[in-house]
């Protein structure tokens, strides 16, 4: 019976894993967007997104970069 609980424990995990990247996911495609409109400050997409904003300005560099700005 504790191979079920085991089991059961370790796939209720990995299924919460899935929601936390998944969650992260959005939240980053969110931030995103909103730095491509250049509307919002990166500390207002923080705020916005629920992303720190170190991790926003990550995104913000991968956006200048793939357009050669800096």
């Amino acid at each position: 019976m504790m191979r079920g609980a085991l089991i059961e424990t370790s796939a209720r995990t990995i299924l919460n894993q899935g929601k936390s990247q998944g969650i992260s996911e959005t939240k980053k495609e969110t931030a995103l967007r909103m730095l491509k409109r250049g509307k919002l400050t990166i500390e207002e997409i923080a705020e916005d997104s629920g992303l720190s904003v170190a991790e926003v300005e990550q995104l913000a560099g991968g956006i200048r970069s793939s357009f050669g700005t800096n």
